[in-house]
């Protein structure tokens, strides 16, 4: 815990400011506002679900989320950044993978195909979760390859070194009544379990298993989703883009996570500035993903437990 300690001690000397902060916290604030009272994920973006329309809609909410913060710290903050051409264009090839994963819609149709109607639904929710092995973490192979071939950290903080798990259990454990008391609200419990929306009673029905099996295989698929999240926002968006960018990589990539919870509960989403912060100050130090892996997962497996107890029988 010391080590963590010492990350951000060393990290706000080097990068506070109270003006950048702030600026930047005004900005994501409105934008969430923004979002939340024009739904502007679910009611504008996602309406044109199964278009090439949704995927540029996803790229410029990220990219622009991230531009005006990143804009932010480069004209109030104590450092600058280098906007080089290479980081330019390292940074334009990352958005779009990132929304092509989060628009990508083509393995629906198969499973129309293939798949029965009653496990349609259960079937397509964990082929979402599975699916950034091939839309995500793929292209990061290729993205490392072209502009990161010399790095030592695998692919983008891929890598089992300085992982301090005991540190990471105390964070868990600060954090679980936090998700309890959250995990009692109405939306929360109008959002959790994203178990409930696989309708995995009706998939085990008709495969004739019992249902624990089915909660069971989805939640694992639901937990490695987590995995291809850290390694985009954690690992590309900050180790991958601190060599070029410094520290000032963090603030962006919290801006864009944030953008990337819109279609969640409020809550959630503003949480998701400060944790991916926290997240992202590790995992430039660190130069490793698995902690935030660690955290992310456990954070988002309590959330589905405190909701699961609390669904009616």
């Amino acid at each position: 815990m010391k080590r963590f300690i010492g990350y951000f001690r060393d990290f706000h000397r080097e990068y506070f400011s109270f003006r950048a902060y702030g600026l930047a916290l005004l900005f994501l604030a409105a934008l969430i506002a923004f979002n939340y009272s024009i739904e502007l994920e679910d009611h504008v973006i996602d309406r044109h679900h199964g278009t090439a329309l949704h995927g540029l809609l996803f790229f410029a909410l990220h990219a622009f989320s991230w531009a005006a913060v990143f804009l932010i710290f480069q004209l109030t903050g104590r450092k600058r950044s280098v906007l080089n051409g290479k980081a330019l264009l390292k940074l334009l090839l990352g958005f779009l993978i990132l929304a092509l994963d989060r628009s990508f819609y083509y393995h629906r149709e198969l499973l129309m195909e293939i798949s029965r109607p009653e496990t349609y639904r259960y079937f397509a929710k964990i082929s979402h979760n599975l699916l950034p092995a091939l839309t995500v973490m793929l292209p990061l192979f290729l993205l490392r390859y072209l502009f990161d071939r010399g790095t030592r950290e695998g692919l983008y903080g891929l890598r089992f070194r300085n992982i301090q798990l005991k540190a990471y259990w105390v964070m868990l454990g600060i954090m679980t009544p936090l998700v309890f008391f959250a995990s009692l609200t109405p939306d929360f419990i109008a959002y959790y379990p994203v178990y409930k929306r696989a309708h995995g009673a009706l998939f085990a029905s008709a495969l004739g298993i019992p249902e624990l099996y089915a909660k069971v295989m989805f939640e694992v698929a639901y937990l490695m989703n987590f995995l291809f999240v850290e390694l985009f926002f954690r690992g590309f968006l900050v180790i991958g883009m601190s060599r070029l960018l410094g520290g000032n990589a963090v603030f962006a990539m919290a801006a864009t996570y944030c953008a990337y919870h819109f279609g969640k509960p409020m809550g959630e989403t503003i949480s998701s500035v400060f944790g991916g912060y926290i997240l992202g100050v590790i995992a430039l130090y660190s130069r490793n993903i698995y902690g935030g892996v660690f955290i992310h997962g456990g954070i988002a497996l309590l959330m589905e437990l405190f909701a699961m107890v609390q669904q009616p029988r």
